[in-house]
């Protein structure tokens, strides 16, 4: 694979955390600025949140919900709106913590052919640079086996290795030095900075009643040297050496999302020296080595080649800067793919959390949104592309975050909706949060992750087809979803089968002169019951089971309100064909049954897909960073490859450093490749992939597509070891524009192949 595909690389430190470099294992996250006077290096653990367990029903009332309800149906859609808003809201999500940073100080000097890279095929950050006629190499990365950062510093010149190391973090804390080892001792305030009561004067971030406490934690430095070792004031220091190894790890208290992490919260102190004191018994080349080998044994699983224009040695930043005057690098097409695998593996590992809105990469105590989990799109678009990049493993924190939502769920949907089941509202985080959340309905009334989630759950059979995860662990929690969903269906005016009331996330309408987020149903509920419904039947299928819950969705499924066409010709987004308040709205939630679910296809429904194509065109295409890659899913699904190219494009335009929430048309990359909402969120960076991928092919359980929305840009290249629904691995070759071969590895029976509509 070309160079410029695989590396990331600047001739300066970086001056912003959005230009410094993340490495992580999926539970340590790091971000590293590369100085060469002074290293800092800001630190993530993915169970570092704020809160402890905790209910928030009683403060959504049954019978204000069953009243707005009542409203809705009438068309009184205002009035149905304010009663939600006053009586059926609770608090907000916890927020995703910092650790803190690491900063390293050097001998000064003047600076000479400095170089920082991000090797993504290695998954190993390099320094490099002169100073005072004596070359400097600081090689870092996170082990997923040994659970630990390591960063090592050598030079050309023997005793030239010079460094104090500290800790320090905005949480909390406490920092001392215990024999060799740096040790800092943090807790997590008790409530998040976006919840009213952490601003007033009254609210303690740091209570001393352990039941109000928030998260403990426990990070740790050891430095491993042949030269002289100091260790005071809270620092360790090294000087005069050939070579010296840093180690870091954190643990935490967290025990699980029903358990007070200080009442019963798990030992993670001693747990945590004894990583580190593993590893710091562990040769540097030894621990290198285990670290690459695990993790190009997921990275190499697939490889793209769309070309090269030999761009290696121009730095990322001014590749983006070139790219969007010229759009002639084909293989920043290709590293932006490959960065976004990267990710995956760096931020999702099995038993780890699920990656959230900055998958586990956060520097601040106030982070936009949370940096929690954004469900109705964010959450699963981190997810998107995992499965047919072959990385199911990764895929395993995001069921594990469902499965125990399906339990905390269920007194969600029983005390606030009078229903079965369970299910979770817009936002959810470390506790598992599944109760409204505050503000406007547009965003705290959406009782439908539990649906949407529901489809990555079975699709994660799909990909694997391991059936006893489908009876153990899926059929359950689609069953509970289902019932759910069964409770909450009412009769509209004709007779159909609809969730009422209901919002399209983050959007509203004209209604009675005002506006209003709050219709008798909208497109992207039923298009996600309507889905649930038909993957909860395939499963019960496959298993053999044929229940009481089977037996409900195939008397209710028929009667479901179907999809309907405006006078526009678009596919309608609300239950009536109504003004819109913002045409070109970043969430296209409506066209969800194009993507990700596949109601509307080629094949079945040509008239729903020229209705999605319709509402693209008025939509358009600008939008914030994760907005662009549903875009470029959206448009691949519509086998129009120009067009998602086009969205790519968009995607690659660089974005400065400047920390702005921009909701209308902003979106872009940063100079570290991070996607821009602005401010960051990482879900782009997936949606891009899965884009990219869902050009090249597409999959349902009975069919595969090569090559369905190729651009006329891509005229060369091939990709390998994506994966197909059925535990399918597919090569596919390309020249001129044209399929050259391709290969399936696996069980092809009953599989159709399809290029350019002709069966192959």
């Amino acid at each position: 694979m070309a160079r410029d595909s695989e590396i990331l690389f600047y001739k300066k430190p970086a001056k912003a955390w959005t230009a410094a470099l993340p490495i992580g294992n999926g539970k340590i996250g790091a971000m590293i600025y590369g100085g060469a006077q002074k290293e800092v290096v800001s630190l993530n653990h993915d169970e570092l949140w704020t809160g402890y367990p905790r209910s928030y029903t009683d403060m959504c009332s049954y019978d204000s919900f069953a009243k707005a309800r009542e409203l809705a149906l009438e068309g009184k859609l205002v009035e149905a709106q304010n009663i939600l808003e006053a009586n059926f809201e609770g608090y907000n999500s916890q927020a995703y913590m910092p650790f803190g940073d690491i900063e390293i100080t050097c001998i000064k000097g003047i600076v000479k052919n400095y170089s920082r890279t991000l090797d993504l095929a290695n998954a190993i950050h390099t320094v490099k640079f002169e100073k005072n006629g004596v070359e400097y190499k600081r090689e870092s990365f996170i082990s997923a086996p040994d659970n630990v950062m390591v960063m090592n510093f050598t030079a050309s010149v023997a005793k030239s290795v010079n460094i104090a190391v500290r800790m320090k973090s905005e949480l909390k804390n406490v920092i001392y030095i215990d024999g060799d080892s740096l040790i800092l001792d943090g807790t997590c305030p008790s409530n998040s900075p976006c919840n009213e009561e952490y601003e007033s004067d009254s609210y303690e971030r740091y209570p001393s009643d352990p039941a109000k406490m928030g998260m403990s934690f426990r990070g740790v430095v050891k430095v491993n040297t042949d030269g002289e070792v100091e260790y005071s004031d809270n620092t360790i220091t090294v000087k005069n050496a050939d070579c010296a190894t840093l180690y870091f790890t954190c643990e935490t208290s967290f025990n699980g999302f029903d358990k007070h992490p200080q009442l019963e919260g798990k030992e993670y102190k001693n747990s945590a020296l004894e990583t580190i004191n593993k590893a710091y018994n562990i040769p540097y080349e030894v621990i290198k080595a285990t670290h690459i080998n695990d993790y190009k044994s997921f990275y190499n699983r697939v490889k793209l080649d769309l070309g090269t224009n030999n761009k290696e040695n121009i730095q990322t930043d001014k590749r983006l800067a070139e790219f969007t005057g010229s759009h002639n690098d084909m293989g920043l097409y290709t590293l932006l793919y490959n960065f976004g695998r990267y990710l995956t593996i760096s931020g999702s590992r099995e038993g780890t959390q699920a990656m959230n809105l900055q998958g586990i990469w956060n520097h601040r105590i106030t982070p936009p949104w949370s940096s929690n989990y954004t469900t109705n799109i964010n959450t699963e678009m981190n997810y998107f592309p995992t499965l047919m990049i072959d990385l199911p493993e990764m895929h395993l924190p995001l069921i594990d975050l469902v499965n125990d939502m399906s339990v905390a769920g269920e007194k969600t949907a029983r005390e606030i909706y009078h229903a079965r089941g369970f299910t979770g509202h817009h936002n959810c985080d470390i506790w598992r949060l599944t109760t409204p959340v505050q503000g406007s309905s547009q965003w705290s009334f959406w009782p439908m992750a539990s649906g949407w989630f529901c489809r990555h759950v079975y699709e994660h059979y799909e990909y694997t087809l391991d059936k006893d995860y489908l009876k153990e662990t899926a059929y359950p929690i689609l069953k509970k979803a289902a019932e759910f969903y069964l409770d909450m269906l009412v009769e509209d005016k004709d007779g159909y089968l609809m969730i009422a009331p209901s919002t399209s996330p983050e959007n509203e309408f004209v209604w009675d002169g005002e506006d209003c987020s709050v219709s008798q149903t909208s497109t992207m509920s039923m298009s996600i019951i309507k889905e649930l419904f038909i993957n909860c039947k395939k499963a019960a299928a496959i298993l053999g089971i044929n229940d009481e819950v089977i037996d409900e969705i195939n008397e209710k499924q028929p009667k479901l309100l179907p999809f309907k066409i405006g006078a526009k010709g678009d596919l309608l987004e609300w239950y009536d064909d109504v003004e819109w308040c913002e045409q070109h709205h970043r969430h296209v939630s409506h066209l969800y049954a194009l993507h990700p679910a596949r109601l509307i296809n080629h094949d079945e429904t040509p008239e729903l897909i020229e209705a999605a194509k319709k509402t693209l065109e008025y939509r358009g295409d600008n939008g914030t960073g994760w907005s662009l890659g549903w875009k470029i899913n959206f448009w691949a699904r519509l086998w129009d490859g120009n067009h998602a190219l086009k969205l790519i494009d968009m995607q690659l335009r660089p974005v400065d450093n400047k920390y702005v929430i921009n909701y209308k048309g902003g979106g872009g990359t940063y100079p570290n490749m991070f996607d821009a909402h602005p401010p960051f969120q990482i879900d782009g960076n997936f949606g891009a992939v899965s884009g990219i991928t869902e050009m090249l092919m597409q999959s349902t359980e009975d069919t595969i597509y090569l090559l369905p929305a190729l651009p006329d840009k891509w005229k060369n290249g091939s990709v390998k070891g994506l994966r197909a629904k059925g535990n399918i691995k597919v090569d596919i070759e390309w020249k001129n524009g044209k399929l050259a071969d391709y290969k399936l590895n696996g069980n092809t029976d009953g599989k159709k192949v399809i290029y350019a509509g002709q069966v192959m």
